[in-house]
């Protein structure tokens, strides 16, 4: 596991991070997700040691890392960059290769890679024949043909398209299993919804939310629609389990309530007259968390 403790960060009078700890635990996928200006792409560079923080540690299993200690952390940066006259497979061979690897193993990996995000038939082609989200596969690719330790990549989502996504996530996501921490800076809350395990939500440098997926969406609640609004919230309010019962829209007759699990909000809606639509409602990440920041 990578754990961060009070992470600090000023320049001047302007604090980009605030006391930010959290730990990417290993075989688990972790998103930060924020906007632009909340720090995210400084705590990546901070965790790579590209930057010192003025307060705080990185460690890797209880170790604190020094700058040489990253050598096998998997890095992609916001900035992409490569060698548009180079062959996809010499490119990634070779940035392979300044991690330490052998060129056998390089070689190896990168084929593996270039199959499983369906590059097999562009790897020898130069890189400026591909296209855009081809070229994000190469990426990503790059990243993972040393095998690390930690994988990190700022701007996660950026310039891949739906196959592309799918393909990269899938390939992440057994990295991942593997026994690696797998760290995804973004501000695309969808997506980090979608693929993450665990969410970091970064606002101005200070993390305002953390946790699992599940727990940060929380408990759904329930929408009931009725010919007789009121009759029908005090029925639901009367029944054990059901809890936080109003009318959310008394044009159409809609109640809002809780309940302690879905088959006890099913029992409760199944016993009222006259029951129009019924249906489970659990706010995004980006509704519950976006809209605060």
């Amino acid at each position: 596991m990578l754990t961060l403790k009070e992470i600090s960060l000023r320049k001047g009078k302007r604090t980009y991070l605030d006391e930010v700890s959290f730990t990417a635990e290993a075989g688990r996928i972790t998103a930060i997700v924020g906007t632009r200006s909340a720090g995210r792409t400084e705590l990546v560079r901070v965790i790579m040691g590209l930057i010192s923080a003025d307060e705080g540690s990185v460690q890797l299993e209880d170790f604190e890392l020094d700058f040489g200690d990253r050598q096998n952390f998997g890095y992609l940066p916001a900035e992409r960059g490569g060698y548009p006259n180079m062959r996809v497979i010499d490119q990634i061979v070779y940035l392979a290769r300044l991690h330490g690897i052998t060129l056998g193993a390089a070689e190896r990996n990168a084929l593996t890679l270039l199959s499983h995000l369906d590059l097999a038939d562009r790897g020898y082609a130069p890189l400026k024949n591909l296209s855009g989200a081809e070229i994000a596969r190469v990426d990503i690719a790059a990243t993972l043909a040393a095998d690390p330790d930690v994988v990190v990549i700022d701007d996660a989502f950026a310039g891949l398209d739906a196959t592309s996504l799918r393909l990269v996530m899938k390939l992440l996501r057994a990295h991942a299993s593997s026994g690696v921490p797998v760290i995804l800076a973004t501000d695309d809350w969808e997506a980090a919804q979608t693929f993450a395990d665990d969410v970091i939500v970064l606002s101005q440098g200070k993390v305002t939310a953390s946790g699992s997926v599940d727990k940060l969406l929380g408990d759904p609640h329930y929408r009931v629609e009725t010919k007789d609004a009121e009759a029908a919230r005090s029925a639901l309010e009367s029944r054990s389990g059901i809890s936080a019962a109003e009318i959310a829209n008394r044009d159409d007759n809609i109640i809002s309530f809780h309940a302690a699990d879905a088959k006890t909000a099913a029992a409760a809606v199944a016993a009222l007259d006259g029951v129009k639509n019924f249906e489970s409602v659990r706010p995004t990440l980006a509704e519950q968390y976006k809209e605060a920041l």
